[in-house]
Protein backbone atom coordinates (compact mmCIF):
# COMPACT_ATOMS: atom_id res chain seq x y z
CA UNK A 1 0.00 0.00 0.00
CA UNK A 2 1.01 3.57 -0.48
CA UNK A 3 3.41 5.21 1.95
CA UNK A 4 2.51 7.87 4.46
CA UNK A 5 4.15 11.12 3.48
CA UNK A 6 6.29 11.51 6.57
CA UNK A 7 7.38 7.86 6.60
CA UNK A 8 8.27 6.50 10.03
CA UNK A 9 9.41 9.73 11.72
CA UNK A 10 6.19 11.45 12.74
CA UNK A 11 5.01 9.06 15.41
CA UNK A 12 5.38 11.14 18.53
CA UNK A 13 2.58 9.60 20.56
CA UNK A 14 1.70 6.10 21.69
CA UNK A 15 5.14 4.65 21.00
CA UNK A 16 5.56 1.13 22.34
CA UNK A 17 8.76 -0.49 23.64
CA UNK A 18 10.82 -1.70 20.74
CA UNK A 19 11.72 -5.28 20.03
CA UNK A 20 15.40 -6.16 19.93
CA UNK A 21 16.83 -5.81 16.41
CA UNK A 22 20.56 -6.22 16.84
CA UNK A 23 20.78 -9.91 15.92
CA UNK A 24 18.65 -12.87 14.93
CA UNK A 25 18.70 -14.66 18.29
CA UNK A 26 15.37 -15.46 19.91
CA UNK A 27 14.04 -12.54 21.90
CA UNK A 28 13.60 -12.74 25.65
CA UNK A 29 9.86 -12.78 26.44
CA UNK A 30 8.60 -9.82 28.44
CA UNK A 31 7.43 -10.56 31.96
CA UNK A 32 3.94 -9.24 31.24
CA UNK A 33 3.62 -11.16 27.98
CA UNK A 34 2.68 -14.53 29.54
CA UNK A 35 -0.94 -14.24 28.52
CA UNK A 36 -0.36 -12.14 25.41
CA UNK A 37 -1.87 -13.52 22.18
CA UNK A 38 1.46 -12.99 20.36
CA UNK A 39 4.95 -13.74 21.70
CA UNK A 40 8.07 -12.34 20.03
CA UNK A 41 10.52 -15.21 19.45
CA UNK A 42 12.95 -13.86 16.85
CA UNK A 43 14.14 -10.62 15.24
CA UNK A 44 15.91 -10.80 11.87
CA UNK A 45 18.03 -7.68 11.16
CA UNK A 46 18.13 -6.18 7.66
CA UNK A 47 21.04 -3.79 8.08
CA UNK A 48 21.45 -2.91 4.41
CA UNK A 49 17.84 -1.99 3.74
CA UNK A 50 16.46 1.51 4.20
CA UNK A 51 12.99 2.80 3.49
CA UNK A 52 9.52 1.31 3.43
CA UNK A 53 8.24 -2.24 3.14
CA UNK A 54 4.86 -3.10 1.66
CA UNK A 55 3.73 -6.73 1.53
CA UNK A 56 4.76 -10.31 2.29
CA UNK A 57 4.29 -13.38 0.11
CA UNK A 58 4.50 -17.12 0.89
CA UNK A 59 5.89 -20.29 -0.58
CA UNK A 60 4.80 -22.88 1.97
CA UNK A 61 5.91 -25.85 -0.12
CA UNK A 62 9.39 -24.38 -0.66
CA UNK A 63 9.66 -22.93 2.87
CA UNK A 64 10.18 -19.34 1.68
CA UNK A 65 8.90 -15.96 2.85
CA UNK A 66 9.01 -13.00 0.44
CA UNK A 67 8.96 -9.31 1.40
CA UNK A 68 8.71 -6.33 -0.96
CA UNK A 69 11.12 -3.52 -0.01
CA UNK A 70 9.65 -0.76 -2.15
CA UNK A 71 12.24 1.99 -1.46
CA UNK A 72 15.13 -0.49 -1.68
CA UNK A 73 13.68 -1.66 -5.03
CA UNK A 74 13.97 -5.31 -4.09
CA UNK A 75 12.15 -8.42 -2.96
CA UNK A 76 13.78 -10.02 0.07
CA UNK A 77 13.68 -13.80 0.54
CA UNK A 78 13.77 -15.63 3.89
CA UNK A 79 13.67 -19.19 5.13
CA UNK A 80 10.11 -19.38 6.38
CA UNK A 81 10.82 -21.55 9.42
CA UNK A 82 14.31 -20.52 10.56
CA UNK A 83 13.98 -16.87 9.52
CA UNK A 84 17.38 -16.87 7.78
CA UNK A 85 17.73 -14.15 5.13
CA UNK A 86 18.40 -16.08 1.91
CA UNK A 87 18.47 -13.64 -0.99
CA UNK A 88 17.72 -10.14 -2.27
CA UNK A 89 16.08 -9.93 -5.70
CA UNK A 90 16.79 -6.60 -7.42
CA UNK A 91 15.75 -4.95 -10.66
CA UNK A 92 12.44 -3.39 -9.60
CA UNK A 93 11.25 0.20 -9.67
CA UNK A 94 8.95 0.06 -6.63
CA UNK A 95 7.74 -3.45 -5.77
CA UNK A 96 4.48 -3.66 -3.81
CA UNK A 97 2.76 -7.02 -4.10
CA UNK A 98 4.41 -10.45 -4.37
CA UNK A 99 2.90 -13.89 -4.85
CA UNK A 100 4.47 -17.27 -5.54
CA UNK A 101 2.58 -19.62 -7.87
CA UNK A 102 3.74 -23.09 -6.86
CA UNK A 103 2.21 -25.06 -9.73
CA UNK A 104 3.95 -22.86 -12.31
CA UNK A 105 7.06 -22.27 -10.16
CA UNK A 106 6.62 -18.59 -10.91
CA UNK A 107 7.04 -15.45 -8.81
CA UNK A 108 4.61 -12.61 -9.52
CA UNK A 109 5.65 -9.09 -8.47
CA UNK A 110 3.59 -5.92 -8.94
CA UNK A 111 6.11 -3.16 -9.72
CA UNK A 112 4.54 0.26 -9.23
CA UNK A 113 7.62 2.11 -10.45
CA UNK A 114 7.59 0.33 -13.80
CA UNK A 115 3.79 0.09 -13.96
CA UNK A 116 4.01 -3.65 -14.59
CA UNK A 117 3.20 -7.07 -13.26
CA UNK A 118 6.52 -8.88 -13.52
CA UNK A 119 6.96 -12.64 -13.75
CA UNK A 120 10.14 -14.37 -12.54
CA UNK A 121 11.30 -17.96 -12.38
CA UNK A 122 10.53 -19.26 -8.94
CA UNK A 123 13.92 -20.90 -8.38
CA UNK A 124 16.50 -18.70 -10.14
CA UNK A 125 14.48 -15.44 -9.92
CA UNK A 126 15.33 -14.70 -13.54
CA UNK A 127 12.80 -12.54 -15.46
CA UNK A 128 10.26 -14.35 -17.63
CA UNK A 129 7.81 -11.73 -18.85
CA UNK A 130 5.88 -8.60 -17.84
CA UNK A 131 2.32 -7.34 -18.27
CA UNK A 132 1.97 -3.57 -18.67
CA UNK A 133 -0.30 -1.56 -16.36
CA UNK A 134 -0.49 2.12 -15.45
CA UNK A 135 2.09 3.72 -13.18
CA UNK A 136 1.75 3.25 -9.40
CA UNK A 137 0.40 -0.31 -9.66
CA UNK A 138 0.01 -1.36 -6.05
CA UNK A 139 -2.63 -3.21 -4.00
CA UNK A 140 -3.66 -6.55 -5.53
CA UNK A 141 -5.82 -9.62 -4.97
CA UNK A 142 -5.44 -13.04 -6.58
CA UNK A 143 -8.24 -15.33 -7.74
CA UNK A 144 -6.69 -18.78 -7.35
CA UNK A 145 -9.62 -20.46 -9.12
CA UNK A 146 -8.92 -18.65 -12.39
CA UNK A 147 -5.31 -17.51 -12.00
CA UNK A 148 -6.44 -13.89 -12.37
CA UNK A 149 -4.69 -11.01 -10.61
CA UNK A 150 -6.58 -7.78 -9.89
CA UNK A 151 -4.36 -4.72 -9.30
CA UNK A 152 -5.15 -1.12 -8.36
CA UNK A 153 -3.10 1.23 -10.55
CA UNK A 154 -3.09 4.75 -11.90
CA UNK A 155 -4.56 7.54 -9.78
CA UNK A 156 -2.64 10.36 -8.16
CA UNK A 157 0.62 8.40 -8.17
CA UNK A 158 0.39 8.39 -11.96
CA UNK A 159 -0.81 12.03 -12.13
CA UNK A 160 -4.31 10.88 -13.05
CA UNK A 161 -7.70 11.72 -11.55
CA UNK A 162 -8.93 8.17 -12.14
CA UNK A 163 -7.64 4.71 -11.29
CA UNK A 164 -8.20 1.29 -12.78
CA UNK A 165 -8.33 -2.25 -11.51
CA UNK A 166 -5.96 -3.94 -13.94
CA UNK A 167 -6.80 -7.55 -14.77
CA UNK A 168 -3.85 -9.86 -15.46
CA UNK A 169 -3.96 -13.51 -16.55
CA UNK A 170 -1.06 -15.12 -14.67
CA UNK A 171 -1.22 -18.23 -16.85
CA UNK A 172 -0.44 -16.37 -20.06
CA UNK A 173 1.29 -13.43 -18.31
CA UNK A 174 -0.97 -11.03 -20.19
CA UNK A 175 -2.95 -7.92 -19.26
CA UNK A 176 -6.50 -8.77 -20.30
CA UNK A 177 -8.60 -5.81 -19.21
CA UNK A 178 -9.37 -2.92 -16.87
CA UNK A 179 -12.16 -1.67 -14.64
CA UNK A 180 -12.11 2.11 -14.59
CA UNK A 181 -12.73 3.78 -11.21
CA UNK A 182 -13.35 7.52 -10.89
CA UNK A 183 -11.07 7.91 -7.90
CA UNK A 184 -7.44 9.07 -7.57
CA UNK A 185 -6.64 6.63 -4.76
CA UNK A 186 -7.56 2.98 -4.26
CA UNK A 187 -6.16 0.67 -1.63
CA UNK A 188 -6.92 -2.88 -0.49
CA UNK A 189 -8.91 -5.41 -2.55
CA UNK A 190 -10.80 -8.50 -1.35
CA UNK A 191 -12.46 -11.20 -3.48
CA UNK A 192 -15.42 -13.39 -2.67
CA UNK A 193 -15.02 -17.01 -3.79
CA UNK A 194 -18.71 -17.96 -3.88
CA UNK A 195 -19.79 -14.95 -5.97
CA UNK A 196 -18.13 -12.67 -8.56
CA UNK A 197 -18.10 -9.78 -6.08
CA UNK A 198 -14.93 -7.82 -5.36
CA UNK A 199 -14.52 -5.20 -2.63
CA UNK A 200 -12.18 -2.23 -3.13
CA UNK A 201 -11.23 0.52 -0.70
CA UNK A 202 -11.86 3.86 -2.42
CA UNK A 203 -9.60 5.76 -0.03
CA UNK A 204 -10.04 9.13 -1.72
CA UNK A 205 -13.78 9.10 -1.07
CA UNK A 206 -13.82 7.08 2.20
CA UNK A 207 -16.01 4.35 0.80
CA UNK A 208 -15.99 0.71 -0.23
CA UNK A 209 -16.77 -0.17 -3.83
CA UNK A 210 -18.57 -3.41 -4.62
CA UNK A 211 -17.63 -4.63 -8.09
CA UNK A 212 -19.02 -7.49 -10.17
CA UNK A 213 -15.90 -9.17 -11.60
CA UNK A 214 -17.87 -10.82 -14.38
CA UNK A 215 -19.54 -7.63 -15.56
CA UNK A 216 -16.48 -5.52 -14.65
CA UNK A 217 -18.69 -2.81 -13.19
CA UNK A 218 -19.47 -1.18 -9.83
CA UNK A 219 -22.75 -2.47 -8.39
CA UNK A 220 -22.75 -0.67 -5.00
CA UNK A 221 -20.88 1.92 -2.94
CA UNK A 222 -20.78 1.79 0.85
CA UNK A 223 -19.70 4.96 2.71
CA UNK A 224 -17.40 4.59 5.73
CA UNK A 225 -18.87 6.82 8.40
CA UNK A 226 -16.43 6.22 11.27
CA UNK A 227 -13.34 7.68 9.58
CA UNK A 228 -11.41 8.52 6.45
CA UNK A 229 -8.45 7.10 4.53
CA UNK A 230 -9.64 3.50 4.68
CA UNK A 231 -6.63 1.34 3.94
CA UNK A 232 -6.33 -2.35 5.01
CA UNK A 233 -9.24 -4.72 4.44
CA UNK A 234 -10.14 -8.29 5.36
CA UNK A 235 -13.13 -10.42 4.37
CA UNK A 236 -14.97 -12.99 6.48
CA UNK A 237 -17.03 -14.47 3.67
CA UNK A 238 -18.82 -17.26 5.62
CA UNK A 239 -20.17 -14.73 8.14
CA UNK A 240 -20.80 -11.96 5.59
CA UNK A 241 -18.53 -9.45 7.28
CA UNK A 242 -16.03 -7.01 5.76
CA UNK A 243 -13.40 -5.40 8.01
CA UNK A 244 -11.88 -2.03 7.11
CA UNK A 245 -9.42 0.12 9.08
CA UNK A 246 -9.39 3.89 8.64
CA UNK A 247 -6.41 6.12 9.39
CA UNK A 248 -8.17 9.42 10.20
CA UNK A 249 -9.04 8.63 12.93
CA UNK A 250 -7.74 5.10 13.45
CA UNK A 251 -10.87 2.92 13.59
CA UNK A 252 -11.76 -0.69 12.84
CA UNK A 253 -15.08 -0.72 10.98
CA UNK A 254 -17.16 -3.86 10.41
CA UNK A 255 -19.65 -3.97 7.52
CA UNK A 256 -22.41 -6.46 6.74
CA UNK A 257 -21.76 -7.58 3.16
CA UNK A 258 -25.42 -8.45 2.62
CA UNK A 259 -26.46 -4.83 3.15
CA UNK A 260 -23.35 -2.64 3.37
CA UNK A 261 -24.44 -1.42 6.80
CA UNK A 262 -21.95 -0.79 9.59
CA UNK A 263 -22.38 -3.22 12.50
CA UNK A 264 -19.35 -2.31 14.67
CA UNK A 265 -16.74 0.42 15.15
CA UNK A 266 -13.70 0.16 17.46
CA UNK A 267 -10.43 2.06 18.07
CA UNK A 268 -7.48 0.87 16.02
CA UNK A 269 -3.73 1.32 15.64
CA UNK A 270 -2.22 4.40 14.00
CA UNK A 271 -0.92 3.98 10.46
CA UNK A 272 -2.49 0.55 9.95
CA UNK A 273 -1.49 -1.16 6.71
CA UNK A 274 -2.19 -4.89 7.12
CA UNK A 275 -5.00 -6.89 8.70
CA UNK A 276 -5.58 -10.65 9.03
CA UNK A 277 -8.36 -12.85 10.33
CA UNK A 278 -7.66 -15.85 12.55
CA UNK A 279 -10.94 -17.79 12.39
CA UNK A 280 -9.68 -20.70 14.51
CA UNK A 281 -9.09 -18.37 17.47
CA UNK A 282 -11.82 -15.88 16.55
CA UNK A 283 -9.27 -13.07 16.32
CA UNK A 284 -8.30 -10.18 14.08
CA UNK A 285 -4.69 -8.87 13.89
CA UNK A 286 -3.95 -5.30 12.74
CA UNK A 287 -0.39 -3.94 12.43
CA UNK A 288 0.53 -0.25 12.19
CA UNK A 289 3.39 2.23 12.25
CA UNK A 290 2.69 3.15 15.86
CA UNK A 291 4.64 0.14 17.10
CA UNK A 292 1.67 -1.92 18.25
CA UNK A 293 -0.30 -4.89 16.96
CA UNK A 294 -3.97 -4.56 17.87
CA UNK A 295 -5.60 -7.93 18.54
CA UNK A 296 -9.39 -8.11 18.49
CA UNK A 297 -11.64 -10.89 19.73
CA UNK A 298 -14.79 -11.87 17.85
CA UNK A 299 -17.73 -12.70 20.11
CA UNK A 300 -20.30 -13.00 17.34
CA UNK A 301 -20.90 -11.49 13.90
CA UNK A 302 -21.93 -8.15 15.42
CA UNK A 303 -19.82 -8.03 18.58
CA UNK A 304 -16.07 -7.45 18.82
CA UNK A 305 -13.63 -6.28 21.47
CA UNK A 306 -10.06 -5.02 21.56
CA UNK A 307 -8.35 -7.86 23.43
CA UNK A 308 -4.69 -6.76 23.44
CA UNK A 309 -2.14 -4.22 22.22
CA UNK A 310 1.03 -6.22 21.57
CA UNK A 311 4.29 -4.22 21.31
CA UNK A 312 6.22 -4.63 18.06
CA UNK A 313 8.36 -1.66 16.92
CA UNK A 314 7.70 1.76 15.45
CA UNK A 315 7.42 1.37 11.68
CA UNK A 316 6.06 -2.17 11.86
CA UNK A 317 3.06 -1.68 9.59
CA UNK A 318 3.63 -4.64 7.22
CA UNK A 319 2.66 -8.09 8.45
CA UNK A 320 1.46 -11.56 7.52
CA UNK A 321 -0.30 -14.30 9.46
CA UNK A 322 0.76 -17.88 8.63
CA UNK A 323 -1.69 -20.24 10.35
CA UNK A 324 0.09 -23.34 9.02
CA UNK A 325 3.14 -22.41 11.13
CA UNK A 326 1.29 -20.70 13.97
CA UNK A 327 3.37 -17.59 13.23
CA UNK A 328 2.86 -13.88 12.67
CA UNK A 329 5.58 -11.86 10.89
CA UNK A 330 6.06 -8.08 11.06
CA UNK A 331 8.40 -6.05 8.82
CA UNK A 332 9.82 -3.01 10.63
CA UNK A 333 11.20 -0.12 8.56
CA UNK A 334 14.28 1.71 9.80
CA UNK A 335 13.62 5.17 11.23
CA UNK A 336 16.53 6.85 9.43
CA UNK A 337 18.42 7.91 12.53
CA UNK A 338 15.41 8.98 14.56
CA UNK A 339 15.43 8.16 18.27
CA UNK A 340 11.74 7.31 17.93
CA UNK A 341 12.16 4.08 15.98
CA UNK A 342 14.43 1.18 15.11
CA UNK A 343 17.83 2.13 13.71
CA UNK A 344 17.99 -1.11 11.73
CA UNK A 345 15.18 -2.57 9.64
CA UNK A 346 14.07 -6.02 10.67
CA UNK A 347 11.52 -8.79 10.43
CA UNK A 348 9.96 -9.78 13.74
CA UNK A 349 8.65 -13.30 14.23
CA UNK A 350 5.82 -13.90 16.71
CA UNK A 351 4.40 -17.18 17.95
CA UNK A 352 0.62 -17.26 18.23
CA UNK A 353 -0.47 -18.02 21.80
Amino acid sequence: MKKLSLFCLTLLLGIAPQAHSGDSKPATPRRNATNAPLRLVQTIPLKEIEGDFDHFGLDLRGNRLFLTAEDHKSVEVFDLKSGKHLHSIGGFGEPHYVRYLADANKLVVVDGGAGEVKFLKGDSYQPIDAAKLLQDADSSAFDSATGTLYTANGGKGADLQYSTIGITDTKSDKHIGDIRIESPQLEAIALETSTPRMYVNDTAHSQVLVIDRGKRSIIATWPIQAGQKNSPMALDEPNHRLFVVTRTPARLVVLDTTSGKQVADLPSVSGADDMFLDPARKRIYVSGRQGLIFVYRTKDANTYELAAKVPSAVGGKTSIFVPELNRYYVAVCAAEGSKLGAKVASVQVFDIQ
